[in-house]
C-alpha cells in the first residue's frame, strides 16, 4: 500500500499511447507531408519506400492542409470523393483526418511548385498515381501521417 511506504510500480491511465516510447513517438514507419515544399516522403522500417511532388489545400479558398499528426484510417481500392461541388474517381483512397486524405488525382497533370495556392485541393493530398500506388501498396492502416510547414 502506498500509505504504508510500498514501493509499487503501476502504469498511468493515458488517454491516448504513442505507437514507440523511444527518441520518437511516431516510429521509423510514416509518411511526411510537407505543405511548403509540396512533397511527400514515405518510410517504412526506417528505408524511404518512395517520394514525389504533391498538391495540397488551397489557402486562398480556406481549405488549407491542416497541419498536425494523424493516422491512416484505412485504405481503399476505387472510391469516388464527393464535396459540396465537386464528384472525384480516385483508384487509391488513404483518408487520415476525416474526409481528408491521400489520393492519385489523373486529372492533374502537374504537382509541386505553387499550385496549390491557386489551384489547390479542398484539403486533400493529390498525388500522381504512382506516388499513391507505392504509397498504398506499401502502407497499413495506423500508420503516422505529419502534415507540416517550414
Amino acid at each position: 500500500d502506498i500509505k504504508l511506504g510500498a514501493v509499487l510500480e503501476k502504469e498511468p491511465a493515458y488517454t491516448q499511447k504513442a505507437l514507440y516510447r523511444d527518441e520518437n513517438d511516431i516510429g521509423n514507419t510514416y509518411v511526411e507531408v510537407n505543405i511548403t515544399r509540396q512533397h511527400v516522403w514515405f518510410y517504412k522500417d526506417g528505408k524511404l519506400i518512395t517520394q514525389g511532388d504533391v498538391v495540397t489545400g488551397d489557402p486562398g479558398k480556406g481549405h488549407s492542409t491542416q497541419l498536425g499528426t494523424y493516422m491512416l484510417n484505412y485504405k481503399q481500392k476505387e472510391a469516388t470523393l464527393r464535396g459540396n461541388n465537386y464528384e472525384a474517381k480516385v483508384v487509391y483512397w488513404m483518408p487520415f483526418n476525416g474526409n481528408i486524405g491521400i489520393h492519385d488525382a489523373s486529372w492533374r497533370y502537374s504537382f509541386g511548385g505553387n499550385i496549390y495556392k491557386n489551384n489547390g485541393t479542398h484539403g486533400c493530398v493529390n498525388s500522381p498515381s504512382y506516388l499513391a500506388k507505392t504509397i498504398f501498396e506499401n502502407i497499413e492502416p495506423g500508420t503516422p501521417i505529419i502534415c507540416y510547414e517550414e
